[in-house]
Protein backbone atom coordinates (compact mmCIF):
# COMPACT_ATOMS: atom_id res chain seq x y z
CA UNK A 1 0.00 0.00 0.00
CA UNK A 2 1.08 3.45 -1.01
CA UNK A 3 -0.32 6.71 0.86
CA UNK A 4 -0.71 9.60 -1.53
CA UNK A 5 -1.76 13.02 -1.02
CA UNK A 6 -1.42 16.20 -2.18
CA UNK A 7 -0.56 17.08 -5.93
CA UNK A 8 1.15 13.09 -6.15
CA UNK A 9 -2.35 11.70 -5.53
CA UNK A 10 -4.52 13.45 -8.99
CA UNK A 11 -1.23 12.82 -10.76
CA UNK A 12 -0.68 8.80 -10.31
CA UNK A 13 -4.67 8.94 -10.52
CA UNK A 14 -4.81 10.45 -14.33
CA UNK A 15 -1.65 8.38 -14.94
CA UNK A 16 -3.34 5.29 -14.48
CA UNK A 17 -6.47 6.40 -16.39
CA UNK A 18 -4.96 7.57 -18.90
CA UNK A 19 -3.62 3.89 -19.78
CA UNK A 20 -6.71 2.16 -18.37
CA UNK A 21 -7.35 -1.11 -20.22
CA UNK A 22 -10.32 -3.33 -18.90
CA UNK A 23 -11.81 -1.20 -16.00
CA UNK A 24 -12.75 1.92 -14.27
CA UNK A 25 -14.89 1.74 -11.16
CA UNK A 26 -15.61 4.99 -9.77
CA UNK A 27 -17.49 5.64 -6.64
CA UNK A 28 -18.03 8.71 -5.49
CA UNK A 29 -20.84 10.84 -4.18
CA UNK A 30 -20.17 13.85 -5.30
CA UNK A 31 -19.05 14.40 -9.13
CA UNK A 32 -18.14 17.46 -10.46
CA UNK A 33 -18.34 19.14 -14.18
CA UNK A 34 -16.99 17.16 -17.07
CA UNK A 35 -14.09 19.63 -17.32
CA UNK A 36 -12.93 18.61 -13.87
CA UNK A 37 -14.11 15.20 -14.58
CA UNK A 38 -11.83 15.00 -17.40
CA UNK A 39 -8.80 16.55 -15.73
CA UNK A 40 -8.96 14.38 -13.08
CA UNK A 41 -9.25 10.93 -14.97
CA UNK A 42 -8.84 11.52 -18.73
CA UNK A 43 -11.04 10.52 -21.26
CA UNK A 44 -9.89 6.53 -21.84
CA UNK A 45 -13.61 5.55 -20.29
CA UNK A 46 -15.09 6.38 -23.23
CA UNK A 47 -13.54 3.22 -25.40
CA UNK A 48 -16.20 0.35 -25.63
CA UNK A 49 -13.47 -1.79 -23.90
CA UNK A 50 -13.28 -0.29 -20.92
CA UNK A 51 -15.74 -1.55 -18.38
CA UNK A 52 -16.83 2.11 -16.93
CA UNK A 53 -19.10 1.77 -13.93
CA UNK A 54 -19.99 5.09 -11.71
CA UNK A 55 -21.80 4.58 -8.24
CA UNK A 56 -22.79 7.49 -6.94
CA UNK A 57 -25.48 9.38 -4.81
CA UNK A 58 -27.58 11.13 -7.23
CA UNK A 59 -30.02 12.34 -4.18
CA UNK A 60 -28.42 13.44 -1.54
CA UNK A 61 -24.81 13.65 -3.24
CA UNK A 62 -25.26 15.16 -7.27
CA UNK A 63 -23.77 14.63 -10.24
CA UNK A 64 -23.27 17.83 -12.64
CA UNK A 65 -25.70 17.64 -15.45
CA UNK A 66 -22.80 17.71 -18.19
CA UNK A 67 -20.78 15.00 -17.08
CA UNK A 68 -23.77 12.74 -16.65
CA UNK A 69 -25.07 13.93 -19.94
CA UNK A 70 -21.75 13.01 -21.71
CA UNK A 71 -21.63 10.03 -19.30
CA UNK A 72 -25.02 8.65 -20.30
CA UNK A 73 -24.35 9.49 -24.15
CA UNK A 74 -21.53 7.35 -23.76
CA UNK A 75 -23.50 4.25 -22.34
CA UNK A 76 -21.37 4.34 -19.13
CA UNK A 77 -23.33 2.38 -16.21
CA UNK A 78 -24.42 5.02 -13.79
CA UNK A 79 -26.24 3.61 -10.84
CA UNK A 80 -27.13 5.71 -7.25
CA UNK A 81 -26.86 4.13 -3.80
CA UNK A 82 -28.44 6.22 -1.13
CA UNK A 83 -26.01 7.50 1.64
CA UNK A 84 -22.95 6.62 0.01
CA UNK A 85 -19.76 7.88 1.69
CA UNK A 86 -16.57 6.29 0.24
CA UNK A 87 -14.68 7.39 -2.48
CA UNK A 88 -12.77 4.77 -4.80
CA UNK A 89 -10.95 4.72 -8.08
CA UNK A 90 -10.49 0.89 -9.21
CA UNK A 91 -8.44 0.88 -12.50
CA UNK A 92 -7.54 -2.41 -13.94
CA UNK A 93 -5.81 -4.15 -11.14
CA UNK A 94 -4.82 -0.66 -9.28
CA UNK A 95 -7.25 0.98 -6.74
CA UNK A 96 -7.36 4.23 -4.83
CA UNK A 97 -9.68 4.17 -2.30
CA UNK A 98 -9.25 8.05 -0.78
CA UNK A 99 -11.03 10.86 1.35
CA UNK A 100 -11.55 12.98 -2.59
CA UNK A 101 -14.87 13.28 -4.19
CA UNK A 102 -14.28 13.11 -8.20
CA UNK A 103 -14.48 17.15 -8.34
CA UNK A 104 -12.38 19.85 -8.83
CA UNK A 105 -12.53 20.60 -5.41
CA UNK A 106 -11.39 17.93 -4.06
CA UNK A 107 -8.38 16.72 -6.09
CA UNK A 108 -7.41 20.91 -7.13
CA UNK A 109 -8.48 22.76 -3.17
CA UNK A 110 -8.36 20.81 -0.41
CA UNK A 111 -5.90 18.00 1.47
CA UNK A 112 -7.01 14.94 0.79
CA UNK A 113 -5.30 11.60 1.37
CA UNK A 114 -6.11 8.05 -0.13
CA UNK A 115 -4.29 4.65 0.17
CA UNK A 116 -3.11 2.96 -3.48
CA UNK A 117 -2.92 -0.88 -3.76
CA UNK A 118 -3.28 -3.39 -5.85
CA UNK A 119 -4.75 -5.63 -3.63
CA UNK A 120 -8.40 -5.43 -4.66
CA UNK A 121 -10.37 -8.06 -4.54
CA UNK A 122 -12.00 -7.40 -0.85
CA UNK A 123 -12.80 -3.53 -2.26
CA UNK A 124 -13.71 -5.08 -5.67
CA UNK A 125 -16.10 -7.29 -3.83
CA UNK A 126 -17.41 -4.69 -1.61
CA UNK A 127 -17.96 -2.47 -4.81
CA UNK A 128 -19.64 -5.25 -6.87
CA UNK A 129 -22.21 -5.78 -3.58
CA UNK A 130 -22.71 -2.13 -3.46
CA UNK A 131 -23.57 -2.20 -7.13
CA UNK A 132 -25.87 -4.50 -7.08
CA UNK A 133 -27.72 -2.79 -3.85
CA UNK A 134 -27.73 0.24 -5.85
CA UNK A 135 -30.42 1.33 -7.94
CA UNK A 136 -29.93 2.42 -12.17
CA UNK A 137 -29.57 5.84 -13.45
CA UNK A 138 -30.83 6.97 -16.32
CA UNK A 139 -32.41 10.87 -15.69
CA UNK A 140 -31.44 13.49 -13.22
CA UNK A 141 -34.40 13.97 -10.66
CA UNK A 142 -33.28 17.82 -9.76
CA UNK A 143 -30.40 20.03 -9.74
CA UNK A 144 -28.04 20.43 -6.51
CA UNK A 145 -28.97 23.25 -4.70
CA UNK A 146 -26.54 26.07 -5.16
CA UNK A 147 -24.97 25.64 -1.18
CA UNK A 148 -24.09 22.38 -1.84
CA UNK A 149 -22.38 23.23 -5.74
CA UNK A 150 -20.11 26.11 -3.77
CA UNK A 151 -19.10 23.89 -0.97
CA UNK A 152 -18.63 21.05 -3.03
CA UNK A 153 -18.24 21.90 -6.39
CA UNK A 154 -17.71 25.56 -6.61
CA UNK A 155 -15.04 28.21 -5.24
CA UNK A 156 -15.32 27.45 -1.53
CA UNK A 157 -11.60 26.80 -1.51
CA UNK A 158 -8.33 28.38 -3.21
CA UNK A 159 -6.84 26.05 -5.90
CA UNK A 160 -3.56 24.69 -4.16
CA UNK A 161 -2.63 21.87 -6.96
CA UNK A 162 -2.32 21.58 -10.92
CA UNK A 163 -4.21 18.64 -13.24
CA UNK A 164 -2.75 18.01 -16.44
CA UNK A 165 -4.79 19.40 -19.05
CA UNK A 166 -6.99 17.22 -20.86
CA UNK A 167 -5.64 17.43 -24.60
CA UNK A 168 -6.72 14.15 -26.02
CA UNK A 169 -10.43 14.67 -26.51
CA UNK A 170 -10.61 14.33 -30.35
CA UNK A 171 -8.25 11.15 -30.08
CA UNK A 172 -10.18 9.31 -27.52
CA UNK A 173 -13.50 10.12 -28.89
CA UNK A 174 -11.77 8.79 -32.65
CA UNK A 175 -10.57 5.72 -30.57
CA UNK A 176 -13.93 5.21 -29.10
CA UNK A 177 -16.16 5.57 -32.43
CA UNK A 178 -13.37 2.72 -34.15
CA UNK A 179 -13.83 0.39 -31.26
CA UNK A 180 -17.76 0.95 -31.40
CA UNK A 181 -17.51 0.13 -35.17
CA UNK A 182 -15.26 -2.71 -34.63
CA UNK A 183 -18.16 -4.17 -31.93
CA UNK A 184 -20.46 -4.37 -34.35
CA UNK A 185 -17.90 -5.99 -36.57
CA UNK A 186 -17.35 -8.55 -34.45
CA UNK A 187 -21.46 -8.89 -33.33
CA UNK A 188 -22.13 -9.26 -37.28
CA UNK A 189 -19.71 -11.70 -38.43
CA UNK A 190 -20.75 -14.03 -34.85
CA UNK A 191 -24.49 -13.63 -36.20
CA UNK A 192 -24.02 -14.22 -39.96
CA UNK A 193 -21.01 -16.00 -40.45
CA UNK A 194 -20.65 -13.20 -43.17
CA UNK A 195 -21.27 -13.50 -46.84
CA UNK A 196 -19.37 -15.96 -48.12
CA UNK A 197 -19.51 -14.33 -51.57
CA UNK A 198 -17.51 -11.01 -50.59
CA UNK A 199 -15.25 -12.95 -48.82
CA UNK A 200 -14.29 -14.45 -51.42
CA UNK A 201 -14.29 -11.58 -53.66
CA UNK A 202 -11.70 -10.04 -51.02
CA UNK A 203 -14.24 -7.61 -48.97
CA UNK A 204 -12.68 -7.47 -45.36
CA UNK A 205 -14.37 -7.80 -42.64
CA UNK A 206 -15.41 -4.22 -42.53
CA UNK A 207 -15.34 -3.34 -45.95
CA UNK A 208 -18.30 -5.61 -45.68
CA UNK A 209 -19.76 -3.48 -42.88
CA UNK A 210 -19.18 -1.13 -44.51
CA UNK A 211 -21.37 -2.37 -47.87
CA UNK A 212 -24.33 -3.28 -45.32
CA UNK A 213 -24.47 0.83 -44.18
CA UNK A 214 -24.34 2.27 -47.49
CA UNK A 215 -26.99 -0.34 -48.74
CA UNK A 216 -29.11 0.37 -45.80
CA UNK A 217 -28.63 4.56 -46.39
CA UNK A 218 -28.64 4.25 -50.24
CA UNK A 219 -29.77 1.10 -52.07
CA UNK A 220 -32.24 -0.64 -50.24
CA UNK A 221 -35.85 -0.05 -50.81
CA UNK A 222 -36.92 1.34 -47.89
CA UNK A 223 -33.87 3.26 -47.12
CA UNK A 224 -34.00 2.75 -43.10
CA UNK A 225 -31.37 4.24 -41.64
CA UNK A 226 -30.89 7.28 -44.01
CA UNK A 227 -31.62 10.45 -41.81
CA UNK A 228 -30.79 8.50 -38.29
CA UNK A 229 -29.75 11.07 -36.10
CA UNK A 230 -30.48 8.71 -32.93
CA UNK A 231 -29.38 5.60 -31.49
CA UNK A 232 -32.19 3.28 -31.67
CA UNK A 233 -32.79 1.99 -28.38
CA UNK A 234 -32.37 -1.88 -29.05
CA UNK A 235 -32.01 -4.66 -26.70
CA UNK A 236 -29.23 -7.26 -27.85
CA UNK A 237 -31.65 -9.79 -28.92
CA UNK A 238 -33.06 -7.23 -31.08
CA UNK A 239 -29.80 -6.21 -33.22
CA UNK A 240 -29.06 -9.65 -33.66
CA UNK A 241 -32.79 -10.10 -35.21
CA UNK A 242 -31.96 -6.84 -37.24
CA UNK A 243 -28.69 -7.80 -38.50
CA UNK A 244 -30.41 -11.49 -39.79
CA UNK A 245 -32.88 -9.67 -41.62
CA UNK A 246 -30.70 -6.70 -43.52
CA UNK A 247 -27.87 -9.22 -43.81
CA UNK A 248 -30.05 -11.63 -46.07
CA UNK A 249 -31.83 -8.51 -47.90
CA UNK A 250 -28.29 -6.97 -48.48
CA UNK A 251 -27.28 -10.88 -49.70
CA UNK A 252 -29.80 -11.04 -52.50
CA UNK A 253 -28.95 -7.14 -53.67
CA UNK A 254 -25.33 -8.26 -54.05
CA UNK A 255 -25.64 -10.86 -56.38
CA UNK A 256 -27.00 -8.78 -58.45
CA UNK A 257 -24.76 -5.47 -57.62
CA UNK A 258 -21.69 -6.55 -56.30
CA UNK A 259 -20.18 -3.02 -56.25
CA UNK A 260 -16.32 -4.43 -56.80
CA UNK A 261 -15.39 -0.87 -57.54
CA UNK A 262 -14.75 -0.98 -53.72
CA UNK A 263 -12.14 -3.36 -54.02
CA UNK A 264 -10.94 -1.20 -56.80
CA UNK A 265 -10.68 1.83 -54.75
CA UNK A 266 -8.80 0.31 -51.93
CA UNK A 267 -6.19 -1.21 -54.72
CA UNK A 268 -6.05 2.38 -56.20
CA UNK A 269 -5.45 4.11 -52.79
CA UNK A 270 -2.67 1.59 -51.84
CA UNK A 271 -0.77 1.85 -55.22
CA UNK A 272 -0.67 5.34 -55.13
CA UNK A 273 0.09 6.34 -51.07
CA UNK A 274 2.00 3.26 -50.55
CA UNK A 275 5.34 4.48 -48.35
CA UNK A 276 7.77 4.43 -52.00
CA UNK A 277 5.02 5.69 -54.34
CA UNK A 278 3.61 8.45 -52.25
CA UNK A 279 6.84 10.36 -52.53
CA UNK A 280 6.66 10.40 -56.23
CA UNK A 281 3.23 11.50 -56.12
CA UNK A 282 1.79 14.13 -58.84
CA UNK A 283 -1.45 15.60 -58.83
CA UNK A 284 -2.81 13.11 -61.31
CA UNK A 285 -2.64 10.85 -58.76
CA UNK A 286 -3.67 12.64 -56.07
CA UNK A 287 -6.87 12.95 -58.41
CA UNK A 288 -7.20 9.49 -58.52
CA UNK A 289 -7.02 9.19 -54.48
CA UNK A 290 -9.29 11.94 -54.34
CA UNK A 291 -12.30 10.63 -56.48
CA UNK A 292 -12.15 7.36 -54.25
CA UNK A 293 -13.99 9.36 -51.18
CA UNK A 294 -17.58 9.16 -51.36
CA UNK A 295 -17.68 12.12 -48.85
CA UNK A 296 -16.05 14.08 -51.70
CA UNK A 297 -18.47 13.15 -54.21
CA UNK A 298 -21.66 14.12 -51.84
CA UNK A 299 -19.68 17.43 -52.00
CA UNK A 300 -17.87 18.27 -55.04
CA UNK A 301 -17.16 21.61 -54.04
CA UNK A 302 -14.94 20.82 -51.48
CA UNK A 303 -13.21 17.98 -54.19
CA UNK A 304 -12.68 20.80 -56.74
CA UNK A 305 -11.37 23.25 -54.42
CA UNK A 306 -8.72 20.59 -52.91
CA UNK A 307 -7.53 20.07 -56.24
CA UNK A 308 -6.54 23.89 -56.82
CA UNK A 309 -3.03 24.17 -56.30
CA UNK A 310 -3.92 27.55 -54.96
CA UNK A 311 -5.69 25.94 -52.14
CA UNK A 312 -3.32 23.28 -51.76
CA UNK A 313 0.13 22.37 -52.85
CA UNK A 314 1.44 19.46 -53.82
CA UNK A 315 4.44 18.88 -51.68
CA UNK A 316 2.00 20.11 -48.75
CA UNK A 317 -0.63 16.73 -49.86
CA UNK A 318 2.62 14.81 -50.54
CA UNK A 319 3.59 15.73 -46.52
CA UNK A 320 -0.04 15.32 -44.90
CA UNK A 321 -0.41 12.23 -46.03
CA UNK A 322 2.59 10.08 -45.58
CA UNK A 323 2.80 11.58 -41.90
CA UNK A 324 -1.00 10.28 -41.48
CA UNK A 325 -0.54 6.57 -43.02
CA UNK A 326 3.42 5.73 -42.81
CA UNK A 327 4.76 7.31 -39.40
CA UNK A 328 3.23 4.88 -37.10
CA UNK A 329 0.01 4.78 -35.26
CA UNK A 330 -2.97 7.01 -36.43
CA UNK A 331 -3.73 9.46 -33.41
CA UNK A 332 -5.38 13.11 -33.42
CA UNK A 333 -2.40 14.72 -33.15
CA UNK A 334 -1.53 13.12 -36.77
CA UNK A 335 -5.27 14.02 -38.15
CA UNK A 336 -4.90 17.75 -36.85
CA UNK A 337 -1.45 18.10 -38.66
CA UNK A 338 -3.94 16.94 -41.77
CA UNK A 339 -6.61 19.54 -41.06
CA UNK A 340 -4.48 22.46 -40.15
CA UNK A 341 -2.41 22.32 -43.34
CA UNK A 342 -4.58 21.70 -46.08
CA UNK A 343 -7.61 23.20 -47.32
CA UNK A 344 -10.98 21.49 -48.15
CA UNK A 345 -9.78 17.88 -46.41
CA UNK A 346 -12.11 17.19 -43.15
CA UNK A 347 -12.12 14.91 -41.13
CA UNK A 348 -14.82 12.54 -43.44
CA UNK A 349 -11.86 13.12 -45.94
CA UNK A 350 -9.24 11.73 -43.38
CA UNK A 351 -11.18 8.83 -41.80
CA UNK A 352 -12.52 7.97 -45.47
CA UNK A 353 -8.84 7.91 -46.41
CA UNK A 354 -7.38 5.87 -43.17
CA UNK A 355 -10.18 3.41 -44.03
CA UNK A 356 -9.27 2.76 -47.87
CA UNK A 357 -5.52 2.18 -47.46
CA UNK A 358 -6.24 0.21 -44.29
CA UNK A 359 -9.42 -1.93 -44.77
CA UNK A 360 -8.24 -4.40 -42.27
CA UNK A 361 -7.99 -2.26 -39.35
CA UNK A 362 -9.81 1.06 -39.76
CA UNK A 363 -13.46 1.44 -40.70
CA UNK A 364 -14.63 3.63 -43.16
CA UNK A 365 -16.68 6.23 -41.52
CA UNK A 366 -18.82 9.15 -42.82
CA UNK A 367 -22.18 10.00 -42.27
CA UNK A 368 -23.81 6.76 -44.00
CA UNK A 369 -21.71 4.31 -41.92
CA UNK A 370 -22.62 6.73 -38.82
CA UNK A 371 -26.53 6.57 -39.55
CA UNK A 372 -26.01 2.73 -40.14
CA UNK A 373 -24.69 2.47 -36.62
CA UNK A 374 -26.94 4.35 -35.17
CA UNK A 375 -29.64 2.26 -36.54
CA UNK A 376 -28.26 -0.57 -35.21
CA UNK A 377 -28.35 1.21 -31.67
CA UNK A 378 -24.57 2.66 -31.34
CA UNK A 379 -24.22 6.07 -29.87
CA UNK A 380 -21.18 7.53 -32.45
Amino acid sequence: MVLLTEQEQIDILRNKCDNVKNRLWIASPYIGTLKDVQRIIGGKWQLPSVDCRVLTDADSGFIRKDTFDDFISNQIQIRSLDSLHAKIYIVDDWCLVTSANLTGTAFLCRYEMGIATNEINEIMSTYERWWKMATPVFTLKSSPQKALLDYQDGHAFKKKFKAKPYVSGKQDKYEAICEKYKSFAALYESVTGRNQKMVADGFTLLQEVDYLFNFLYHDHPRTPSHGQNKPRKLSDIQKEKAIKTYFKEMCDYYTNDPQKWRLDRTRTIQKNLGQKAIKKLGWNEVKEVVLCLHCLSSYPINRTKFLNPQNNKLNDIIDCWYHLLHTGVIDSSKIKYVTDRLNNFGLSSIYELIGWFYPDKYPLMNNNSHCGMRFFGYNV
